[in-house]
């Protein structure tokens, strides 16, 4: 057959049986582009997805941030530190733009092919990944794309719930577990996971049962909630910060492309016009609960203003009532709110380097999950136990994973931990959550924010926190409770399902989300 007698017979042929849209399917399989290959080694999609990831968390950390009081912008007036949002902008889009686009079909393809080449643990890494960011996604936005995600036939999609979403997550979390399992002793997929764990699957299989606990924590204000089950999970997870889950990032890529490194790094010069908060501060110093305890986490994380003091921002404050000498220095060490030049970061420390490893899951956070579960369900023992594993897997963080600007000795840790105003006999809520606030910043700020509203910025649950006073205009008086979809791929396209949610409403982003209520 002639090529044109054959391609008017696909054409024919598709238009019998299914319609135009799925002609270019034929089309394709019959006339297959020599460079664009059908199928990508997972080897090769892998450390793109990773990556990718950590970019989409670390985007959105620039609004989130804002919104769980972990940092503030210098100059006052920003529709963020005002628990706003960004009109006609992606500005808080980023995460699911990564979702979507960056990991969706690359994770199904990864799964796809791990199955049929009969390499499980790329399986598992394609359902665990995908497990933590679905979770994730909805966490932020509240209802989102799930039954009719990428379906490239279609122009517009149906929301789903956010219960509905989570039950997914959960289903993928064992599919992870059920392929990792499937993969021989000794096997390795170090190529591909060359930025994550290094094909280590034991690691990659903790790191789904730490999914998985913190799933089961979404319930918390539900009646249905399962301390046991959370708790359950986190004993399956990570064993210490060993096993903290860390995406890590190549500086000999700088010369190739500045866009693979750290997006905190000065080199990216994202994060000039940030500064700690007033509140995170306030607690690292002992002024608003652990009262006269300075953090020694403080002093390795932070450099002190130019008077040798350490302070933070209040939201829409700006640098409103400091003075160059009481200003909170940048997290490149330095008081400017430029990047050094050339992005050389000899002067930065800990999360802010070029090259420093991002968490998207640790120990630390695990612990300070199961403290409170535990407290719940009335296991002081057990509570008070993961509490202080919360707190020593912070410290063990910090100090095996990145440096800091004051070593922290093992006696000052020690000294810190013990401390009654710390660590009294019994743990309270109290505790509990503010030393997950503090040991959480700034990496964990997405988990921070769910924490903060699940118990709706409750001052008595987070004392000392004071929500900002002058909100966004459109927020009828209201503080946030997610982030609106994405403008240029919702806004633009799927405009009817979003009327159908209530997202064209101007307060949209103040609507409380399921695992707020009961």
């Amino acid at each position: 057959m002639k090529t044109t007698n054959k391609l008017k017979y696909i054409l024919v042929s598709c238009l019998l049986l299914s319609g135009l849209l799925s002609c270019k399917k034929y089309i394709d399989d019959a006339f297959a582009n020599p460079n664009k290959p059908v199928v990508v080694d997972p080897d090769a999609v892998l450390p793109s997805v990773i990556s990718n990831y950590a970019r989409g968390l670390m985007f959105d950390a620039r609004g989130v941030g804002n919104y769980a009081s972990y940092w503030h912008r210098t100059a006052s007036g920003d529709n963020w530190d005002r628990m706003g949002y960004t009109p006609g902008s992606d500005f808080g889009g980023e995460k699911w733009r990564s979702h979507y686009w960056s990991l969706g079909v690359n994770l199904l393809n990864i799964i796809r092919d791990g199955r049929n080449s009969n390499r499980p643990a790329y399986a598992g890494a394609g359902y665990a990944l995908f497990a933590l960011s679905w979770t994730q996604l909805t966490d932020f936005h509240g209802e989102v794309i799930l039954d009719e995600a990428f379906k490239s036939e279609q122009l517009t999609f149906k929301y789903n719930t956010q219960d509905k979403v989570y039950e997914h997550a959960l289903q993928q979390c064992d599919s992870a577990i059920f392929y990792f399992n499937q993969a021989t002793a000794g096997s390795s997929f170090a190529t591909g996971d060359k930025y994550f764990y290094n094909g280590d699957i034991d690691k990659w299989k903790k790191f789904t049962y730490g999914v998985k606990a913190l799933i089961y924590h979404r319930y918390f204000n539900k009646s249905t909630y399962a301390a046991d089950s959370v708790i359950k999970y986190v004993n399956l997870s990570f064993g210490s910060a060993a096993d903290d889950a860390l995406i890590k990032f190549d500086a000999s890529l700088a010369a190739i492309s500045t866009a693979a490194l750290n997006f905190y790094g000065p080199i990216r010069a994202n994060l000039g016009g940030y500064r700690p908060s007033k509140y995170l501060i306030d607690l690292m110093k002992g002024a608003t609960f652990f009262t006269g305890v300075t953090d020694p986490r403080l002093a390795y994380i932070f450099k002190p203003a130019t008077d040798g003091q350490f302070r933070g921002l209040p939201a829409n404050n700006g640098f409103t009532g400091f003075t160059t000498t009481t200003q909170p220095w940048n997290f490149w060490g330095f008081n400017t709110t430029t990047a050094p030049a050339g992005g050389v970061d000899t002067a930065a420390r800990t999360y802010f380097k070029n090259a420093a490893p991002f968490p998207i899951l640790t120990y630390s956070m695990l612990q300070f999950t199961k403290a409170e579960a535990a407290l719940k369900k009335g296991d002081l023992g057990t509570a008070k136990t993961a509490y202080e594993a919360g707190l020593a897997g912070s410290f063990s963080h910090l100090t095996t994973h990145y440096t800091g600007y004051t070593a922290i000795t093992e006696t000052a840790k020690n000294n810190f931990i013990a401390n009654p105003a710390v660590n009294p006999a019994t743990v309270t809520l109290n505790h509990i959550m503010l030393q997950k606030f503090v040991s959480l910043w700034p990496y964990g700020m997405e988990e921070t924010w769910v924490d903060m509203r699940r118990y709706n910025y409750d001052t008595v649950v987070y004392k000392g926190y004071t929500p900002v006073g002058t909100l966004y205009p459109d927020n009828g008086g209201k503080l946030a409770y997610r982030v609106r979809p994405r403008y240029n791929s919702e806004y633009i396209w799927n405009v009817n399902e979003l009327q159908a949610i209530g997202a064209l409403n101007f307060d949209y982003h103040t609507v409380p989300v399921w695992f707020t209520k009961p």
